[in-house]
């Protein structure tokens, strides 16, 4: 048990931990937001929508995520990604539906050019990161044609 007046945490915590983990984060990624509505052509009844918002592109860090899925919590079914993005705290805010294109990755080079959609933003205090709960946008067929 700490004295009544000594800090839990020392006061350089963050100056030594937070390069350390911006430093694991290894994929880089451009993060982009879906833009709203769209135009709809009423001879071929299809609609097209504008092209999504980039709004940042830096180092963050992504693994799978084993309790991926929906889940009960209470009363209500809350969507739980199959991935676990990180990024670092200075990138916009995350939003559900948010995508999350993968450009490069030195650890796992089989997801590069995944394209990921954001389902999960969890609420917690402001770190030096920020997480979100992530899933595969379109499933992958790696058979080849």
């Amino acid at each position: 048990m700490p004295l009544p007046n000594s800090p839990l945490i020392h006061p350089k915590f963050e100056q030594h931990h937070r390069p350390v983990v911006e430093g694991s984060m290894t994929v880089l990624v451009r993060l982009s937001r879906p833009r709203e509505g769209g135009v709809r052509d009423k001879t071929t009844g299809v609609t097209t929508f504008a092209t999504d918002e980039p709004i940042w592109e830096g180092h963050a860090s992504l693994r799978a995520n084993l309790t991926g899925g929906p889940t009960v919590q209470a009363d209500r079914v809350v969507a739980i990604g199959a991935y676990l993005l990180r990024v670092p705290a200075g990138a916009p805010a995350l939003r559900v539906r948010d995508v999350v294109d993968v450009r490069g990755d030195v650890s796992d080079p089989s997801l590069v050019g995944v394209r990921l959609r954001v389902v999960d933003v969890p609420r917690s205090g402001l770190s030096w990161q920020r997480v979100a709960g992530c899933d595969i946008e379109q499933p992958i067929n790696r058979r080849e044609s």
